[in-house]
């Protein structure tokens, strides 16, 4: 009898912290954002720095945002595979002069668009969830240089 009295505790126990469990568990760590939300987001954070840009490299700049807005698919079109060789020679010029940290994140951004644009047989899509993502990134990599060294490094 005393057993049984054991086992119903224990059993109640075991039902009560498996339900705490599942209540308190931990809520959303951004995972919940939209592709949409985290390039608009990445935008905004570009934009807030883009003025602090030096005169040498702003032309570049500019041309690399518009180059990310059209692969991902805003304010124009064009072959994304063509668009990402540009991105991709643009990001190498700036290489340059980036910040020694920014070096290899820029680097690893540049391999990621040479193989978007030498993709063969499969099509690749102006706008396509990976490649705002990919252009996300890259804004992110240009407005924390430009918070820092700002391509200042010669």
């Amino acid at each position: 009898m005393a057993q049984k009295g054991f086992f119903v505790r224990l059993s109640s126990l075991v039902v009560t912290g498996a339900a705490l469990c599942v209540v308190s568990g931990c809520g959303p760590r951004g995972e919940s954002h939209t592709i949409e939300q985290i390039l608009t987001d990445a935008r905004v954070a570009y934009q807030s720095v883009s003025a602090q840009a030096p005169a040498e490299t702003s032309a570049a700049l500019k041309f690399l945002t518009s180059s990310l807005d059209r692969i991902a698919g805003i304010g124009g079109g064009g072959d994304a595979k063509a668009i990402s060789q540009e991105i991709a020679n643009s990001l190498t010029e700036l290489s340059v002069k980036a910040g020694y940290p920014a070096r290899p994140a820029m680097a690893e951004l540049i391999n990621q668009y040479r193989t978007v644009a030498a993709q063969g047989g499969s099509s690749v899509s102006i706008g396509a969830a990976n490649l705002k993502l990919l252009a996300a990134r890259t804004y992110s990599l240009v407005a924390s240089e430009l918070k820092t060294t700002q391509f200042k490094i010669s």
